[in-house]
């Protein structure tokens, strides 16, 4: 019947976008908690790096392995600095 209207049509509409605004920025933080995570496992891999390379007696090996952890390091700070700041 077309004079027939649904009492609370409008605030349900109201609340479904607020769902939706809602749901779209959890989606968001959760992608930034993602990357966060992914940078805390390049800081330790760096770590991990830096301490086993002590433990060779070659230096050519040593400075290989701090090489490689200075370029990891290098993008992580990259990837530090694309983070959006907290609120």
């Amino acid at each position: 019947m077309p004079e027939y209207r649904q009492p609370d049509q409008v605030a349900a509409e109201a609340l479904d976008r607020r769902a939706e605004a809602t749901f779209k920025s959890g989606e968001h933080s959760g992608g930034v908690a993602d990357e966060y995570v992914r940078i805390t496992v390049i800081l330790a891999a760096i770590l991990f790096l830096v301490g086993i390379g002590t433990t060779f007696k070659q230096k050519s090996i040593r400075f290989g392995v701090a090489g490689l952890g200075t370029v990891l390091l290098a993008a992580a700070v990259l990837l530090i600095a694309q983070q959006p700041w907290p609120h």
